[in-house]
């Protein structure tokens, strides 16, 4: 196809901002049919994303999708995001100071996902994105089902700063989200998000080592799984003892079989969390001095451990009960 035809075939697409399903088929078979295949086409699909920003649920799918498997066999080996690719990357969705759109952070949070393994910097620069995108939202912050979703991805993409554990980094990103939204009508699923988020981050083990791929997939399931509540989760797997332990986590087990289960009980055990973790929560919670429900929950999944705090966050819990 000729650079012409090329260019007059991918400007009838969007000119009314927003990109149909019917738009994406489109795409698919008549300007994309291979792929995108070169640089040249790559930049015309982001000119899209920038022009036309919304549209169906089928179009940042198909964004992230095509330009995720460009960026993953561009050079060997296959399914590595290298520095060079992250820097372009980086100069076409932060162009002139700009911050990412919800459609091109779908493609950070896609190529996490589906990546080998990506620059050490791409998940601190998702995250920088996340601030800047909802702190900078039309109408005021808020966080919406969609952000959520996206949200929830990024805290556990296969390539992302800690897989499955979630990390200091992402959890002060959890907070730092609650902070900005702290007046917002968010969406319902923000808080399940943040309290389960928290919660993992606390309870996984210093010096956390990767599981299993079947034990990653099997956490991911319980993650998921919006009708865990988690203090009552966690708190029956203190107040049980290792057997109680046992007998709850194997109640959340989705997938075949037992496998590596000693690795997988490891690393969900909540007997305990370090002073230092204590002191962190103690911290970021009594910030502005004030709790509203999503920190007394936090607080009451800590009450519920059963176990003997540290003396700040002890003091903390007595303080918001």
């Amino acid at each position: 196809m000729s650079n012409d035809n090329f260019e007059m075939l991918i400007r009838s697409v969007g000119a009314d901002g927003h990109v149909s399903v019917e738009d994406v088929n489109f795409l698919r078979k008549n300007v994309f049919a291979d792929g995108v295949v070169s640089r040249a086409e790559l930049a015309a699909l982001f000119a899209l994303a920038e022009k036309a920003p919304q549209g169906d649920k089928e179009w940042p799918d198909y964004f992230a999708e095509a330009a995720a498997d460009f960026f993953l066999r561009e050079e060997e080996p296959h399914g590595y995001l290298t520095e060079n690719e992250f820097e372009h990357l980086k100069s076409w969705i932060a162009r002139d100071g700009a911050r990412a759109s919800s459609i091109e952070l779908g493609l950070l949070v896609a190529l996490m996902e589906k990546a080998t393994a990506t620059p050490p910097a791409m998940a601190e620069f998702a995250a920088d994105q996340f601030r800047r995108l909802i702190s900078g939202r039309k109408g005021g912050p808020r966080i919406s089902t969609a952000d959520a979703d996206l949200l929830r991805r990024y805290f556990y993409a296969a390539a992302g700063d800690g897989s499955i554990a979630i990390t200091r980094e992402e959890a002060e990103l959890l907070f730092d989200l609650h902070e900005i939204t702290y007046a917002a009508d968010n969406d319902p699923a923000w808080s399940d998000l943040f309290i389960k988020g928290i919660a993992a981050h606390l309870m996984a083990h210093v010096g956390y080592r990767p599981l299993p791929r079947e034990e990653a997939l099997r956490l991911h399931e319980w993650v998921k799984d919006q009708t865990v509540n988690p203090a009552g989760f966690f708190g029956r797997m203190v107040s049980g003892g290792l057997s109680g332990i046992r007998e709850a986590y194997g109640r959340k087990q989705t997938l075949a079989g037992r496998k590596n289960e000693d690795d997988a009980i490891a690393a969900a055990i909540a007997e305990q969390v370090s002073a230092q973790e204590a002191d962190w929560l103690a911290d970021r919670i009594g910030r502005n001095g004030k709790y509203d429900d999503i920190e007394r929950a936090l607080l009451a999944f800590m009450r519920d451990l059963g176990a003997d705090l540290p003396p700040k966050l002890a003091a903390l819990v007595q303080k918001a009960a």
